[in-house]
């Protein structure tokens, strides 16, 4: 039997490792190619719905891996983003204040504090807190009778000076109805700016159904003319919200049925101070401080005491209200702080627009390359690109200080905020996570996705002019997506080496 030495073994051994490198590269290059070509194809067929047919819509799907680009199409393009551009509104805030940031909601007075009886007016200063909602209120009040207060002699004065005091963006429509999602602005503001009406059926047809309107303050009035039809009875009911010049008025008509479920509606308010104010009032009365005075708008003046400061939850937890469920509300309260916060109070629309186009210019954009007139996207005037959304994306996910929150204020696609239905039936949604955008004939999806053999991609998919319902065009969305999460380049049954991997695509070890 013929021997061989250990060298003459070393070297048939590399001759044949050789071999076996120079065959299989090229195979999976080969692979490799066919695999882009074949998702490619897949998304222009997509792409081909009816819905589409006038051709206004821009896509761009990016690695950030390998950086480069999988698939786009009108990518420079510009097109309304709708709430998209709550994807820049995040991203600005991160950096211009912080994960950790906390708005604070303070409280003073001008008299003194004895004994448990504050003599003098308590004053509440807003500074702009998109989240002072029912529980935070509830721990606002609980921190003043805790001082100890038992019992305030004056009245209760609302300071809402660190904005300005235009309560709506310019360039929203100019007369806008009782929808939640247009609540208006305050830097002294509650529950979003908007109240819950209720409506249960009465006992019997013909009487009057009965109303809870949450939170009860003496700021709403209820107007119920509406009536308990019998069952089967067509039946409408209109719920509205009127301004009577210092309250508002939550007026109730039409009919429900006798068998219909308890309704539920949500209305925006007009002044937000003064909501705030009547709230706090009533909170005051509930943890048992004794209060007779009146409530009023005005400026904490400079000999004041401090008695306490409330501070909001992180930032990080307002963002992901802001983009799960695309809070418009939100989204401005935090475009005015980032005003103030960087160019010093009050803070308005367009201090934080300033702030957006530093931010821009930063990633190499100038200002006749887009148009963004409002924090939330709401404006149709608004223009942005498939292309700068990749740009921020990129840039979010290179910085670590913000990348963990910004990620995790996405929706999980097929888990929860308003994309909790999305994508059912599908394997793992939760590798795409996403900001919506919806307006009339308007549907936009970007975020970022990953993809079977573990590529991380940002993309941008901004849909104009379209000619079907947003429901059809969002399940062209997905159905990208889902291409995204099945696409792979090394073939199945397959495993590269990550230098190997590296190697073949030109990335440096």
């Amino acid at each position: 039997m013929k021997k061989f030495n250990a060298k003459a073994i070393t070297i048939i051994v590399l001759h044949t490792l050789c071999f076996f490198l120079v065959v299989s590269l090229p195979a999976f290059a080969e692979t490799h190619e066919e695999g882009i070509s074949l998702f490619q194809k897949k998304v222009k067929k997509i792409l081909s719905s009816s819905c589409l047919r006038k051709n206004n819509f821009g896509i761009k799907i990016y690695s950030l891996d390998r950086g480069e680009s999988l698939f786009e199409l009108r990518a420079d393009k510009l097109f309304v983003p709708a709430s998209n551009l709550k994807i820049l509104t995040t991203a600005v805030a991160l950096q211009t204040l912080g994960p950790n940031y906390r708005f604070p909601t303070q409280l003073y007075t001008d008299g003194t504090l004895k004994d448990g009886v504050l003599n003098g007016n308590l004053y509440i200063k807003g500074n702009g807190d998109p989240k002072l909602v029912t529980e935070q209120m509830w721990l606002l009040v609980n921190e003043l009778k805790n001082l100890p207060v038992r019992k305030i002699t004056g009245n209760i004065i609302g300071d809402d000076s660190f904005f300005d005091d235009r309560k709506r963006v310019r360039t929203w429509i100019k007369n806008p109805g009782a929808q939640a999602y247009e609540a208006p602005l305050g830097a002294l503001s509650f529950n979003f700016n908007t109240v819950q009406a209720y409506v249960t059926p009465g006992t019997k047809a013909g009487s009057k159904p009965e109303i809870i309107i949450e939170p009860d303050t003496d700021y709403i009035t209820l107007d119920n003319q509406a009536r308990t039809l019998k069952p089967g009875k067509r039946s409408r009911l209109i719920v509205n919200r009127l301004d009577r010049n210092g309250f508002d008025e939550i007026t109730v008509s039409g009919g429900i049925r006798l068998n219909q479920p308890r309704a539920q509606y949500f209305l925006n308010i007009t002044d937000p101070t003064q909501y705030t104010l009547s709230t706090l009032k009533k909170y005051l009365g509930h943890v048992g401080i004794q209060f007779n005075g009146k409530t009023e708008q005005g400026r904490v003046p400079e000999t004041a005491m401090k008695l306490l400061t409330h501070e909001s939850e992180p930032l990080t937890l307002a963002l992901q209200g802001l983009n799960k469920f695309s809070n418009n509300f939100v989204a401005e309260q935090i475009l005015k702080t980032i005003g103030a916060e960087k160019y010093g109070p009050p803070g308005t629309t367009l201090k934080g627009l300033k702030a957006f186009e530093e931010y821009l210019t930063m990633l190499g954009y100038q200002q006749d390359q887009y148009k963004v007139l409002d924090g939330s996207g709401l404006s149709r005037q608004n223009k942005l690109s498939p292309q700068i959304f990749i740009d921020v994306l990129r840039y979010v996910k290179n910085d670590l200080g913000v990348y963990p929150e910004f990620v995790s204020a996405l929706g999980v696609m097929g888990v929860d905020g308003n994309v909790k239905n999305r994508m059912r039936g599908v394997k793992s949604p939760e590798r795409a996570r996403v900001k919506t955008g919806t307006l009339n004939f308007v549907s936009s999806l970007s975020g970022y996705f990953q993809s079977r053999d573990g590529e991380t991609f940002a993309f941008s998919i901004l849909m104009n002019s379209l000619k079907c319902s947003n429901g059809k065009v969002k399940k062209l969305q997905d159905q990208i997506i889902r291409e995204g999460l099945r696409f792979r380049r090394i073939p199945t049954g397959s495993f590269i080496p990550e230098k190997q991997r590296k190697a073949s695509s030109g990335s440096a070890p």
